[in-house]
C-alpha cells in the first residue's frame, strides 16, 4: 500500500493500493468455521515486504448476529489501534449450507471484498470509495503487463518472469486455473513487448523514408 497520493488517479483512488480484505480467503482459515468463533491474523505480503497486518474475530455462532471484528493500525510507529466491527449476512445456494457477504459499512450492499485505501481508517465497500483499476486507464501495450502484475499481486510474487507458488490457504484447483492463466498473460506480455518493438522499428523506417 503506497501513500495517500500514490493511491489516486484522477481524484479517485485506485483498487490495486488498497488492502483488500476477501471474506472468501478468510472463511478458508483453519479457525474460520460455519457455526463457531474462532480469531486470527491476515497479512499482506508483496515480495518478501509486509505491506500491511490485521487481527480479527468472526463470529458465526448466531446467524443472524455474526460478526467480523477487525483490529489493525492504520500507518507506520505508535499508533492507536483502530477497531472495526463489520456485520455479516448469508444467502443459501441451490447445492445447500452457507454463503457468507460482508456488509459494506456505507452502502449496506452485500460484498465479497472490503478495502482499505492508503491513508484510511477503516474497511469499506468499492463503491462506496469510488475505487477505479489501473487497467481501465492504461493504454494497449501496457493493459497485458497490469493484468499480470495484478494476478501476481494476489499469489504473493512479483515481476514479470518470476514464477507463482501455491499459498498455504488456497485451493489446489484455484491455484492450478491462476497459473493457466498467469502462463497466458506471461505470453501477453512477450507479445506485447515484440508488438511495442516492431511499432518503434516501423516509426524509425517511416521517419527515416
Amino acid at each position: 500500500m503506497g501513500s495517500a497520493s500514490s493511491g489516486r488517479h484522477g481524484g479517485k483512488p485506485l483498487v490495486e493500493d488498497c488492502l483488500r480484505l476477501d471474506l472468501a480467503q478468510l472463511m478458508r482459515l483453519e479457525p474460520v468455521r460455519d457455526g463457531i468463533a474462532g480469531d486470527g491474523w491476515l497479512e499482506w505480503r508483496l515480495a518478501g515486504q509486509r505491506l500491511g497486518r490485521i487481527c480479527f474475530r468472526i463470529n458465526l455462532r448466531q446467524p443472524s448476529d455474526a460478526r467480523l471484528v477487525l483490529e489493525f493500525r492504520a500507518g507506520q510507529g505508535e499508533v492507536p489501534k483502530i477497531r472495526q466491527s463489520i456485520r455479516l449476512a448469508f444467502t443459501v445456494p441451490n447445492y445447500g449450507g452457507r454463503r457468507w457477504w460482508l456488509i459494506c459499512p456505507d452502502t449496506g450492499q452485500r460484498v465479497r471484498c472490503l478495502y482499505l485505501p492508503p491513508g484510511g481508517a477503516r474497511f469499506t465497500g468499492r463503491k462506496a470509495l469510488g475505487l477505479a483499476y489501473r487497467v481501465e486507464r492504461l493504454g494497449h501495450f501496457d493493459r497485458p503487463f497490469e493484468k499480470l502484475f495484478r494476478l501476481q499481486r494476489k499469489l504473493g510474487v512479483a515481476g514479470w518472469g518470476v514464477e507463482p507458488k501455491r499459498r498455504k490457504d488456497m485451493w489446489q484447483r484455484s491455484f492450478d486455473q491462476h497459473l493457466s492463466h498467469h502462463a497466458d498473460l506471461d505470453a501477453a506480455c512477450a507479445a506485447s513487448v515484440l508488438g511495442r518493438m516492431g511499432a518503434k522499428d516501423a516509426k524509425f523506417h517511416e521517419e527515416k523514408s
